[in-house]
This record gives C-alpha cells, structure tokens and sequence, in this order.
C-alpha cells in the first residue's frame, strides 16, 4: 500500500475503533489492558536481545520467572505504573510534554528529584553524540511545540516517529532515554486515536534503524515499519473488538 492508502485506512480505522470504545466500558476496559502490555513490551527493546520472549504478561500477573533479571522485573513493573498514568492523563486529555516525561524518568529511575542530565554522553547504542545538557530544556520544548503546531500537518504515524527520534536525539536524562522515546511514540500514537505497538522487530534492526534516522539517511525503513506495524495493531484491535460485539449481540 502507498504512504497516502496507509494514511487512509489508519484514518478509517481510529473512526471505527473510537465509535466501538465510546460507549462500551468492558470493551474499552479489555482494549486497554491489551495495550498497557504492549507498551510494556516495547520497552524492552533495548534491555533484552530476546525482548519478544519475556513473559510481560505472567510479570505484570506477579510471577517472576527464574529466566528473567530481578533488575527487568523491577523496571517492567515501573514502566506499567508508568503506562497507568498516562492513561489517566489521556482521559484528562492530556498531551505530551515535558511534565510527564520528567515523572516518567522519576518512575523509572525511583529517584524523585530526577531530572535532564548534567552530563554531555556518548550514546553507543546509537552511535550518536547528544547536544550539550544545556540545551536539552530548550531543545525537548521545541519538540512538543513543533509537533503539535497546525503547520506540522495530519500525519501521526510521521509525528510519533518524530517524538520518538527528537527524544533519543537529544538524551534529555542519563538514563532510560531509549525507553521513553519509545513510550512518547506510543502515547502519541494513542492520543491520537491509533494503539500502541510493541515493536516487534530485532533490538540489532530497531538500533540500525534508528541510528540511520538520527543521521538524517534512511529515514523510510523505520517509517515503514512504524506504518506496518500501527496498521497491524489497528487490525487486529478491529477484529477482536467486532467479534466481541458479536458475541454480544
């Protein structure tokens, strides 16, 4: 499909799957909890290798499997604390900023003084030198600023995959920062209308990926899998939703 029928379809989609939610809290509920686990898994991309094999949702139930770093169990238990609040600051409409960002870093870190780094890091992960911590502030205000000005345009898969980059980019905390980006894209994502993904790609390929867009080359491979992967989650919310309204019916 081209980037404008991708548009289209994701657009038909947010229509259909806000219509179902509106009014049905149990579903709305189910949709939900589906999606608190996929933020979670997210992010893990850049803490495990096998990311797509830890057992979120046997954690997130209280099991702690023998296979898994305390360390993980102890951050995957911060980050759906995490998911929690932003899904009260979506229901308060909400939008991303700074605020949030800074309590997310608290929550994760367990630190409650946190805040931008003091530091000027090398981020090896990415192969990629951050600007100076002077101008973190500044930089992660323009942003927000820019991304949600009219003269950004309508598309939110192009805006999340901003957020996402412009944070990584800029490596506003000393830690965590890979993590936050990818739930800054997801809240984004469902702010917007559209649910979240779990990314399900390779750490080595994400990593590559994004590296690539930070040098400013490459910038459509992680576009397209972004617009791949939305549209993958969009469907199969859709189905499981129709086919629960059936059953109800």
């Amino acid at each position: 499909m081209s980037d404008q029928t991708v548009h289209d379809e994701l657009y038909k989609m947010r229509i259909e799957l806000t219509a179902m939610l509106r009014n049905n809290r149990l579903l709305r509920s189910a949709v939900h909890e589906v999606n608190r686990i996929d933020m979670v898994r997210a992010s893990m991309i850049l803490r495990s290798s096998h990311h797509e094999k830890i057992p979120v949702e046997k954690i997130l139930d209280g099991e702690l499997p023998k296979e898994v770093a305390v360390k993980d169990y102890v951050f995957i238990e911060n980050f759906s604390n995490l998911v929690r609040i932003a899904f009260s600051n979506l229901e308060m409409g909400n939008s991303l900023d700074r605020h949030l960002l800074i309590n997310g870093y608290r929550i994760l870190s367990e630190n409650p003084n946190g805040y931008f780094r003091k530091s000027n890091p090398v981020v090896y992960a990415f192969n990629h030198v951050p600007p100076h911590a002077v101008d973190v502030e500044d930089r992660l205000d323009d942003c927000l600023r820019r991304v949600y000005s009219r003269e950004s345009g309508h598309n939110v898969v192009l805006k999340a995959m901003y957020v996402h980059n412009k944070i990584i980019d800029i490596y506003p905390f000393d830690d965590f920062n890979g993590e936050l980006a990818i739930f800054g894209l997801n809240y984004f994502l469902l702010e917007n209308g559209l649910a979240p993904i779990s990314m399900s790609i390779t750490r080595q390929e994400y990593q590559a990926q994004v590296s690539d867009c930070l040098k400013g080359v490459h910038q459509e491979k992680f576009y397209d899998f972004l617009c791949g992967a939305i549209y993958d989650k969009m469907n199969g919310t859709l189905e499981a939703c129709r086919e629960y309204i059936r059953n109800q019916a």
